[in-house]
């Protein structure tokens, strides 16, 4: 019995609930709470490492932040590394805790063809408050088969000049990690060498930036600062710094590349288009497309998420635009139809995340939902509940993220699981799959059941119990009990269950009655047909 409770309190630590890092705030916290990053010339690249990922039968994390195509492959950004499926879904590839990845976040994840890019970053405790910290970009130029690993694109305390044209301007030196990592990237062919590429990075307090051979070195790319709704390089006169501290506009957060030369950048001030590989710019925002919130504009400046829509022969850009400072401001998706001449704004007052498109449809991603419509009439519409009627399983949160699509067949990226689903022309009639991270379960062992997220705090999550029965067929009930070993909730009663792989049943922490029940450690008991029972602990935290 003593080596049961160990066993019990072991899993208890590992199963955590997963996430990544995600763009929630635009603010920028002072420089000076941050030790400077010493080892700057000790860069520690770590070139040409062989990754051979591993294999599982279930997605690596339930947090899925991208979904990206490339071929025959389907890549992920999750909350536990990036991951692949070559086998169209039958089983998945990781490279959590392999090197040069490590444990580290996810925070940005691009590919163009053979050239993938991913940056990794951390959450740091830093008086009493978690500041998201960068620890380095890796890149592959053989469609993931080797990558190289370089530290976060930092400046020295001497990195205090820009040059844009005629111009010598100050630029303030990023001499930390803190609140520079890396949240979104874009992979174009180089200008005037279009068998190469440029790799260019969103690093929020670290600004734009951008690499010309494949991450070794990094040139800051200047934007328009606040009180400028465009800049020239050949005009004369500028004396502007290149300073987040001051700029919103310097403080970047997510890149969308139209073609090789056309880029859309979004700040903390709105959206900055160049036509020009990063050349000259142009800034939209609220103040000067939309400031009466008329919804002929830019809903709001903070812009964490862009992408691009084409059909029959249109491309629209689309933003996922948050307010930012001005009270007038709202959240909303936004969206250009002439590369930037006019701006319209939809799905108001949703936190949106982002968007993706099939044809004319497009699906918006918000902290409130997954919506749908068609474009141009903007009749938006979001799912009831989304059900697995094979497993039982239903989706138990409101976060989207990520989406695309194969064919008629959407894949959407949630805080709580990957999904499947048809498109039948017809709003949200297709049957769901959940796709959930599962470890697997060796019936040999002395350990048949666990539960995940553990702890877990019912007011936004809910944990399952997952468990085993090695059998085509089985009448499974299981029961929570309190540490007095009182009965608390019976979740499934001689419940048929099918399939002889991983199976779960959710609890919400509430108690037969419906009613919270106490912070506190809760004992489950997993009955499968007449065997001996599975035993198993959870601890709750409001």
């Amino acid at each position: 019995m003593i080596r049961l409770v160990f066993l019990i309190l072991l899993i208890a630590e590992i199963c955590y609930s997963q996430t990544a890092l995600v763009v929630e705030d635009f603010k920028l916290k002072d420089y000076n709470s941050f030790s400077i990053y010493k080892n700057r010339n000790d860069n520690g690249n770590k070139l040409n490492v062989l990754v051979n990922p591993l294999k599982s039968e279930y997605p690596v994390s339930n947090f899925i932040t991208d979904i990206i195509l490339n071929g025959d492959t389907v890549w992920f950004g999750t909350g536990s590394g990036i991951m692949r499926t070559t086998d169209d879904f039958n089983t998945f590839e990781y490279y959590y805790g392999l090197e040069p990845f490590g444990t580290d976040d996810i925070a940005g994840f691009n590919l163009n063809k053979n050239v993938l890019a991913a940056s990794t970053a951390v959450s740091q405790e830093i008086s009493g408050e978690s500041v998201p910290t960068g620890t380095g970009i890796k890149i592959s130029t053989d469609y993931g088969l080797n990558w190289n690993s370089f530290p976060q694109p930092i400046d020295a305390q001497s990195d205090s000049v820009i040059h844009y044209g005629t111009n010598t301007l100050y630029a303030l030196p990023v001499v930390v990690r803190q609140q520079n990592l890396s949240y979104d990237i874009a992979i174009t062919r180089t200008h005037n060498d279009i068998l190469n590429y440029t790799i260019w990075i969103c690093s929020f307090a670290g600004g734009l930036r951008k690499s010309t051979d494949y991450g070794n070195t990094w040139t800051r790319v200047l934007l328009p600062p606040d009180n400028l709704d465009s800049i020239n390089i050949n005009v004369t006169g500028y004396t502007f710094a290149l300073n987040p501290r001051d700029n919103l506009n310097h403080r970047v957060f997510t890149i969308t590349a139209v073609n090789d030369s056309t880029l859309y950048v979004g700040t903390a001030d709105g959206i900055n288009i160049s036509t020009d590989w990063g050349v000259n710019w142009r800034k939209y925002n609220f103040q000067n497309t939309d400031p009466s919130g008329l919804g002929n504009g830019i809903s709001g400046n903070f812009v964490v998420n862009l992408d691009v829509q084409r059909f029959n022969g249109k491309t629209i850009v689309w933003g996922a635009t948050r307010q930012a400072e001005d009270l007038n401001e709202y959240d909303a998706l936004s969206y250009t139809t002439n590369a930037g001449a006019n701006w319209f704004s939809t799905l108001p007052d949703l936190k949106p995340n982002g968007m993706s498109f099939k044809d004319s449809i497009v699906y918006g991603f918000t902290d409130q939902g997954l919506w749908r419509t068609e474009f141009g009439n903007f009749n938006w519409t979001k799912p009831g509940i989304i059900y697995d009627e094979r497993t039982k399983d239903q989706l138990r949160t409101n976060q989207f993220y990520s989406g695309n699509h194969i064919g008629d067949t959407l894949y959407f990226g949630s805080a709580d699981g990957m999904l499947r689903t048809e498109e039948l022309g017809v709003p949200w009639i297709g049957k769901w799959k959940i796709f959930r991270s599962v470890t697997a379960i060796d019936l040999s062992s002395d350990l048949k059941t666990y539960a995940a997220p553990n702890p877990f705090s019912p007011d936004d999550e809910v944990t399952r119990i997952f468990y085993k029965s090695g059998k085509s067929s089985a009448k499974i009930t299981i029961k929570i009990f309190d540490f007095g070993m009182n009965p608390v909730r019976t979740l499934i009663q001689n419940a048929t269950r099918t399939g002889a792989d991983e199976l779960f049943t959710s609890w919400d922490g509430r108690n037969d009655s419906g009613g919270r029940i106490a912070n506190g450690v809760y004992f489950y008991r997993v009955e499968i047909d007449d065997d001996d029972p599975e035993w198993g602990k959870i601890i709750l935290l409001q």
